[in-house]
C-alpha cells in the first residue's frame, strides 16, 4: 500500500474519535447528553456543570439558614418564649397607651428557682400633649424604690414635686428602674425609651455592677468579656435561642432556692470575694465606664437630655460584709489578736487605744476592710468626721462583697461625664449633708445601700434642684419656686402611709436577717398596739399576695374609718390615688372621708374626678347628688342624680336600696325646686324600690295633696 498523502491523514484525522483527544468513543447504552457531560462537552440547552456545582453547594449552605428562619418564624408566630421589648402598646376601653413590661427582666436571668425581679408596670401616653414633659428614670433597686413599694421612690416624689410647681403642665415621671440589673441592662432600655418622645433622662445606676444579671461575678452571667455579653443580649432576642437555652436548662441541677428562702442577694453572688484593685474588680469598673459612655453617647445622637446621679450608700453604719487579705498574707493570728485589743477598747470606750490597736493591724495589712472600718468608727466617736469619712470610705471600697459601689465609681461618673459634657447631680453629697458628720447611715438608708423614705427625698430634691440649674421645663430663672412647700410637708403630701412604711420595714427585716447581714435590722411603725397588730396582718397579705397593694390601704382605710380617725384614712385613699390616679373607686371614699370632716370643696373635686374615671357608673354622681343636697343645692344635685338614675342600670353593685335613695333624693330636689309632678313620679318608683324606706314614705305623703 502506497504511503498516505498528507490530505489523507488529515482527514482521517477529522473522521476518527479515536485521534480526537477531546472526543471518547461512546459507549453501548449512554445517551450523547451523558457523553457530554462527562467529556465537558456543553450541550444546547444545558448548563455547565461547574454552574450546577455551584448552585448545590449554595442550596446546601441556605438549607440550614433557611431552617432556622422557618423555626423562628414559627417560634414567633406561635409566640415561644418572652416578651423582650420593654415597651407594651396596651388598649384600655378603645384608648392606647403605653405599658412598661414587667417581665423585662427576664431577659437577664436564666434557671428555675431565680427569684426574677419585676419591673414596674408604669403606663404613659400614646399620644403626648404638647404640654407633656417626659421624664425616665433608669437604673436599680434604688431607682425602683426599693423596699418601698411605690410613692417612696425618688421619681414618684419629684414627680409630685414638679406638678406642685408647674400645675399647668402634665409630669409624666415613669420609673424604668429593676431591681439587680447593671448597665448592660441599662444600656439597652435607654436605647429602646429614646424612641418614645422623651424630654430629659435621670440615671442612678452602678451598685450592681458585680452581682446584678450579666455582672463579672454573678450566677446570671460572670463573662470576662464585653463583646462576648453584647453579643449574647443581641441573640437572646431570637426565638430560636430562647429554645435552645431553655433546652439546655433542663439539664442544669435545679437550685433550691425556694426551699431554703434564699434573698435575691444570695442567689446572684457567685464570687463572693473581689479584692480591691483584682483583675475582676478592674473588669467591673471597666464595663461600667464602657456602658455609661455608651449611653450617654446614645442620647446625645438622640438629642435627649440626661442627668446622672452620684452613688450613695451607708458607710457609717454598715460594716463590711467580707474581710480579705493580701495575697501572700501570713500573720493572720498576729492581726486577729490587734483586732480583738482593739475591740475591747473600743467597747470600753477607749478610743485611743482603740485606734492604737487598729492601726497596728492596719500596719499588719491595708487590705482587710475591717480594720479601716473601725478605725472610721473611733474617729467618728471623737467627732472627728473629716479623718471618720476618709476610714469609712476606704473600709467599704476594701468589702470584698461588692454590694456597694466603691468610690472609684464615682470618680468614673464625673470623669465620662465631664467629657461628654453631661451635668452630674451630686446625690451622694446631699444625703451626707442630711447626716451627722457628713457621714451616710441609718438616718436616711434602711440597710447598705436604699434610702429611707426621708432618703428618697433627698435624692427627688438633689434631681429636681439640677434640673432648674440647667434650665429644664424652663429657663433657670424662670422656675416658680415660690410655689415650692417646705420639705415637710412635701413629705406629708407624698402620701407614704404607716401602712407604706410597714411593708418597707418587713422587706428590710427578711433581707437583713439572712446572708451577708449579720442580724435582721427591725423597724417598727408608729401607733397603738391594737393598730400595729392589724397593720402586720396586712403587710403579710400583700407580701404573701393573697392580696393586692391598693387592697391592703382599703382595708387600713376601713380599719381607721371605723375609728373615726378620717384623716388617716384619707392619706390611704390618696396614697392609691397617687399610683392608680385613673382609677374611680378611691376617689369616693376620699370624698367620704373628707366629708367627715366637712372638707366639702375637697369631696366635691374628689367625685368630679372620680365621675370623670366612671362617666358610665352611677357611684360618683350619686354621692355628688348627696354631697350638694346636703349643702342645700338642689340645681346642682338634680343634674347629677339624673346621671346617676341613667348609669344605675349598668352596674350589678348598685343595689335596688341604693336606686331608691337616688330617686328619693331626686324626687326631693325636683320638689324643692317646685317640679310637683316629677318629683311625685320619681317618690313612687323610689317606693316600690325600698317600700320599708321611712324617709320615701314621709316624702310622698307631703307630695299627695300638693297639686302638680
Amino acid at each position: 500500500m502506497p504511503p498516505l498523502t498528507d490530505k489523507q491523514k488529515k482527514n482521517i484525522r477529522q473522521t476518527s474519535p479515536g485521534h480526537d483527544p477531546a472526543v471518547i468513543p461512546p459507549k453501548p447504552g449512554l445517551s450523547e447528553a451523558i457523553v457530554r457531560e462527562r467529556t465537558g462537552v456543553p450541550a444546547p440547552g444545558i448548563e455547565a456543570p461547574r454552574r450546577r456545582v455551584w448552585i448545590f453547594w449554595l442550596m446546601l449552605l441556605l438549607m440550614p439558614v433557611i431552617f432556622f428562619a422557618v423555626l423562628e418564624g414559627g417560634l414567633r408566630l406561635f409566640h415561644y418564649g418572652r416578651e423582650h421589648q420593654f415597651v407594651l402598646l396596651r388598649d384600655g376601653g378603645g384608648e392606647k397607651y403605653y405599658q412598661l413590661n414587667r417581665q423585662v427582666a427576664r431577659r437577664y436571668f436564666t434557671g428555675d428557682g431565680v427569684a426574677v425581679p419585676d419591673a414596674r408596670s408604669e403606663a404613659f401616653a400614646y399620644h403626648k400633649t404638647a404640654n407633656t414633659y417626659r421624664i425616665f428614670c433608669l437604673g436599680g433597686s434604688t431607682t425602683a424604690g426599693w423596699p418601698y413599694q411605690h410613692n417612696a421612690g425618688f421619681p414618684s416624689q419629684l414627680q409630685a414635686r414638679l406638678s406642685l410647681l408647674f400645675p399647668d403642665k402634665n409630669f409624666e415621671v415613669i420609673n424604668a428602674g429593676v431591681s439587680a440589673i447593671n448597665s448592660f441592662s441599662v444600656v439597652e432600655f435607654a436605647s429602646e425609651l429614646v424612641h418614645y418622645q422623651p424630654d430629659l433622662f435621670l440615671i442612678y445606676m452602678g451598685h450592681n455592677e458585680y452581682y446584678g444579671a450579666l455582672g463579672v461575678a454573678s450566677t446570671q452571667g460572670g463573662w470576662k468579656n464585653r463583646t462576648l455579653i453584647k453579643s449574647y443580649l443581641a441573640l437572646s432576642r431570637l426565638k430560636t435561642f430562647q429554645l435552645l437555652r431553655d433546652f439546655l436548662a433542663l439539664f442544669k441541677p435545679k437550685p433550691q432556692a425556694a426551699a431554703t428562702g434564699q434573698t435575691l442577694m444570695e442567689q446572684i453572688a457567685a464570687d463572693k470575694k473581689i479584692s480591691y484593685g483584682s483583675e475582676v474588680y478592674k473588669k467591673g469598673v471597666e464595663f461600667f465606664a464602657a456602658n455609661l459612655n455608651e449611653i450617654l453617647q446614645l442620647l446625645q445622637e438622640h438629642q435627649v437630655p440626661v442627668l446622672v446621679g452620684t452613688l450613695a450608700s451607708n458607710i457609717a453604719d454598715q460594716a463590711p460584709f467580707e474581710t480579705v487579705f493580701s495575697d501572700k498574707f501570713t500573720a493572720q493570728n498576729q492581726w486577729k489578736t490587734a483586732m480583738d485589743h482593739g475591740d475591747a477598747a473600743f467597747a470600753a470606750g477607749e478610743w485611743g487605744s482603740a485606734i492604737a490597736h487598729y492601726g497596728a493591724a492596719r500596719a499588719l495589712d491595708e487590705l482587710p476592710a475591717e480594720s479601716i472600718f473601725k478605725l472610721g468608727k473611733c474617729h467618728q466617736a471623737l467627732g472627728d468626721f473629716r479623718q471618720a469619712r476618709l476610714f469609712l470610705e476606704r473600709g467599704r471600697d476594701l468589702d470584698a462583697l461588692r454590694f456597694r459601689a466603691s468610690s472609684e465609681f464615682n470618680q468614673v461618673i464625673w470623669q465620662v461625664c465631664r467629657q461628654l459634657q453631661v451635668p452630674v447631680v451630686d446625690t451622694e453629697n446631699r444625703l451626707a449633708q442630711a447626716c451627722e458628720g457628713g457621714l451616710i447611715g441609718h438616718s436616711v438608708m434602711t440597710e447598705h445601700l436604699h434610702p429611707n423614705k426621708y432618703g428618697y427625698f433627698m435624692l427627688a430634691d438633689a434631681f429636681c434642684h439640677a434640673m432648674a440649674e440647667h434650665g429644664l421645663v424652663v429657663s433657670s430663672d424662670q422656675w416658680p419656686w415660690q410655689r415650692d412647700l417646705p420639705a415637710a410637708t412635701l413629705m406629708e403630701q407624698a402620701y407614704i402611709t404607716p401602712l407604706e412604711d410597714a411593708i418597707a420595714y418587713e422587706r428590710v427585716r427578711q433581707l437583713t436577717g439572712r446572708y451577708p447581714y449579720k442580724q435582721p435590722r427591725i423597724l417598727q411603725i408608729d401607733g397603738d398596739a391594737d393598730y400595729k397588730a392589724f397593720i402586720e396582718t396586712i403587710v403579710a397579705g400583700v407580701l404573701r399576695h393573697a392580696y393586692g397593694w391598693n387592697e391592703g390601704h382599703y382595708r387600713v382605710a376601713e380599719y381607721l374609718t371605723e375609728r373615726q380617725r378620717h384623716e388617716e384614712a384619707a392619706a390611704e385613699y390618696q396614697a392609691v390615688i397617687r399610683v392608680l390616679p385613673g382609677n374611680y373607686y378611691p376617689y369616693i371614699y376620699l370624698a367620704n372621708a373628707l366629708i367627715s370632716q366637712n372638707k366639702h370643696d375637697e369631696a366635691e373635686k374628689a367625685l368630679l374626678t372620680g365621675a370623670r374615671f366612671s362617666a358610665n357608673l352611677p357611684f360618683a354622681f350619686a354621692k355628688l347628688g348627696v354631697l350638694y343636697m346636703t349643702q342645700n343645692l338642689p340645681n346642682r344635685a338634680k343634674p347629677v342624680l339624673e346621671r346617676a338614675i341613667g348609669t344605675a342600670g349598668n352596674s350589678t353593685e348598685f343595689t335596688n336600696n341604693d336606686k331608691a335613695r337616688v330617686h328619693f333624693l331626686y324626687a326631693l330636689a325636683l320638689a324643692q325646686t317646685n317640679e310637683i309632678a316629677k318629683a311625685k313620679n320619681h317618690i313612687h318608683i323610689a317606693a316600690r324600690l325600698d317600700p320599708g324606706d321611712p324617709r320615701i314614705q314621709n316624702l310622698m305623703a307631703q307630695l299627695q295633696p300638693i297639686a302638680p
